[in-house]
């Protein structure tokens, strides 16, 4: 066995006076600012001229002529604000790659954070407290030890609700089992899973993972916090302080699923050395209007952060996360016989195969049909 560098993210609660409070806040917006002014300077050029092409580092120089023109961007955190400018470059890029629309100026009530670089040890924890550039040492919730492994270069302050955060990002040392190593996988110790909208996935052998739908169970709840809202002048305090608790229901429910998510994911990636998924198009299922729009259930399971927890956790013990192409049949293979059932509906639950009798389960079906193809593709890679 060896050791191996992966990427990690440290999350940790923070307790910052009202001081550091208010220069968070005003980083916040200093960075915002910066990304807006330059947003408008590369539009007003995009206008003229659709083949103009930004310089990042040209971007950076114009910052020192921006804090003489607004002194007060002194008063925070010069990184934060390169990487502010660099997000916009990274933005814009993206869209001339057509990866992206073109990109939008940022509002207050959609910043949440921003980003700063751990230089020469300049974000360190000492006891309970994190160094922070400008902000100074903030108390925090350190509620489990970094690895001494764990060397992190990119630092994130965010603000959800009325909590915020400070997200340690970089990479760490890693066991890796000679038992894991790829050439010792082994197929049999495999799992096909598909995407059911009842249960979050059905797999191969009639396991459900029956998870809670977090934010249906919370529909009643946030619908009579929403009422409340429309009946507040807006921008009131009173407006202001119920948009916070609304915010903070949100944050909690994103938390459940999270949870629930990484123990799943978790478990599967330690049980099984081949893990065979569908590669879904989630959008255009979320999109459907066949009985009803499944947008609300889709994004309440979400399968697409399921598949990710899963793949990296899977990568850390050399195992493999097999995505079979998203065109194969599976719902309409009979996995006995191997008949199409074309005519297959989405409504259609369990089904009957004309050819040898057999009554399927649709989702336990696809997930058996799902496993045998991804079977098939690692041991004939070629076809």
């Amino acid at each position: 066995m060896y050791m191996k560098l992966i990427k990690r993210t440290y999350r940790f609660r923070l307790y910052p006076n009202e001081s550091q409070k208010d220069l968070i806040e005003k980083t916040l917006g200093c960075c915002r600012q910066v990304y807006n002014e330059l947003l408008s300077l590369c539009k007003k050029e995009y206008e003229k001229d659709h083949n103009y092409k930004i310089n990042k580092y040209d971007l950076i120089k114009l910052l020192p002529k921006y804090k003489e023109k607004y002194p007060y961007l002194k008063e925070v955190d010069s990184i934060a604000l390169q990487q502010s400018v660099i997000h916009l470059y990274t933005a814009y890029i993206n869209f001339f790659r057509h990866n992206s629309n073109f990109p939008v100026f940022k509002k207050k009530k959609n910043d949440y954070g921003y980003i700063t670089m751990n230089i020469n040890n300049s974000i360190r924890i000492i006891g309970n407290e994190i160094q922070i550039p400008k902000i100074g040492r903030v108390k925090f919730v350190y509620h489990r030890q970094l690895p001494e492994s764990f060397k992190y270069s990119t630092v994130s302050v965010s603000r959800i609700g009325k909590y915020y955060y400070v997200s340690l990002s970089g990479e760490e040392e890693y066991l890796d089992y000679q038992e894991h190593s790829k050439d010792s996988l082994i197929l049999t110790n495999s799992i096909g899973l598909d995407f059911s909208l009842a249960n979050l996935f059905v797999s191969d052998s009639k396991t459900k993972s029956n998870m809670p739908k977090f934010y249906e169970k919370s529909l009643t709840k946030l619908a009579k916090e929403q009422r409340r809202l429309s009946h507040m002048e807006k921008g009131s305090n009173n407006y202001k302080n119920q948009l916070l608790r609304i915010t903070n229901l949100h944050e909690r429910i994103s938390n459940q699923r999270k949870d629930y998510l990484h123990k799943i994911s978790r478990y599967i990636a330690n049980k099984y050395d081949y893990v065979f998924v569908e590669d879904l198009d989630l959008k255009s299922i979320s999109e459907r209007k066949e009985e009803m729009k499944l947008g609300i259930f889709v994004a309440d399971l979400a399968f697409g952060t399921f598949l990710n927890q899963l793949k990296y956790k899977l990568e850390w013990l050399n195992k493999k996360l097999v995505k079979v192409d998203r065109y194969f049949p599976s719902s309409q293979l009979c996995s006995e016989c191997g008949y199409r059932k074309t005519d297959l509906l989405l409504k259609n639950k369990t089904w009957i195969c004309p050819n040898c009798g057999v009554k399927h389960n649709r989702d336990h079906n696809a997930a058996v049909n799902i496993k045998k193809e991804g079977m098939r593709m690692i041991s004939n890679p070629s076809n």
